[in-house]
């Protein structure tokens, strides 16, 4: 039941938090779908209804915190399954004053409260390697890892001690965090729907043990969302932190089809907040 929400502002990345009563164990099935615009970003929340005595207006455009968000509006959507059940939705329809990557946030969500993070993006999401990783040179994969699976690894660009010591707080804390748990951020980069939940459920119930056993950590699915129509990519490409190459290459290796794997982008190296993050391609069965 969908209560209330409220906006916490922050010049770094807003929180958009949405109060009421859920089920934790359906996280896993909110919908992240960017809109025809960049600042539009529809979620929907499974086994959602809206409670409407608060919420009195579908739709909000007047909000305390200026310069954010421009528009936000409710929509209940209740149908029956082919079993007799009845499957109620929630579609969050949010418009933004500049264009934001709205993610799940799993750390600051339970059963009173989903919350989303917003990060203020300056470029397309996806892109090929930037003209500065451009330099970087191909990395020789093993035979023995090559005949499982095939990919191209580019090696991520030298740092120098000086960088080192003025990193970012978040990539140095991805580069020096004691490694119990690999993040997983999933985005549907491919025509057929659902792509993304289809690449999930594979890594959970198939081959989630098989991932643990090779990486020697928990896998930990925190985003499940869906990229723009015109970043839809031909093969399934892995981005990962550059201390993390080798969970990456073990995480491929269980992937069907070819993936690329690419360092995350020095752009974005700083605010990506998971250890991978996988895009599903045209590629994936």
């Amino acid at each position: 039941m969908l209560e209330s929400f409220e906006l916490v502002p922050d010049k770094q990345t807003p929180y958009l938090s949405f109060e009421g009563f859920f089920e934790p164990s359906l996280f896993s099935q909110i919908q992240i779908i960017p809109g025809d615009k960049k600042t539009e970003t529809s979620v929907i929340l499974p086994n959602t209804f809206i409670n409407n005595i608060f919420f009195a207006e579908p739709e909000i455009t007047s909000f305390a915190e200026e310069g954010i968000l421009e528009k936000l509006s409710f929509e209940e959507k209740i149908k029956r399954t082919k079993t007799g059940e009845i499957d109620p939705r929630v579609i969050l329809n949010i418009s933004t004053m500049v264009n934001y990557k709205i993610e799940f946030d799993a750390e600051k969500s339970d059963s009173r409260r989903i919350t989303f993070s917003m990060q203020k993006l300056k470029k397309m999401l996806i892109s090929t390697i930037e003209k500065e990783e451009m330099a970087a040179q191909e990395q020789t994969v093993p035979q023995a890892e090559a005949d499982v699976i095939f990919w191209s690894v580019f090696t991520p660009r030298m740092v120098n001690k000086r960088e080192k010591i003025l990193l970012h707080p978040v990539t140095a804390l991805m580069s020096y965090r004691q490694f119990d748990q690999l993040n997983v951020a999933i985005l549907n980069a491919s025509l057929k729907p659902n792509g993304a939940h289809r690449m999930a459920e594979m890594l959970t119930k198939r081959h989630k043990l098989a991932i643990e056993k090779k990486i020697g950590a928990k896998l930990n699915i925190v985003n499940i969302s869906s990229v723009r129509e015109q970043e839809i990519l031909p093969k399934t490409k892995i981005y990962f932190h550059a201390n993390l190459l080798k969970q990456a290459i073990k995480l491929a290796q269980v992937l069907p089809g070819e993936q690329l794997l690419e360092p995350v982008p020095t752009a974005r190296a700083s605010k990506l907040a998971t250890d991978v993050e996988i895009f599903v391609g045209k590629n994936f069965e």
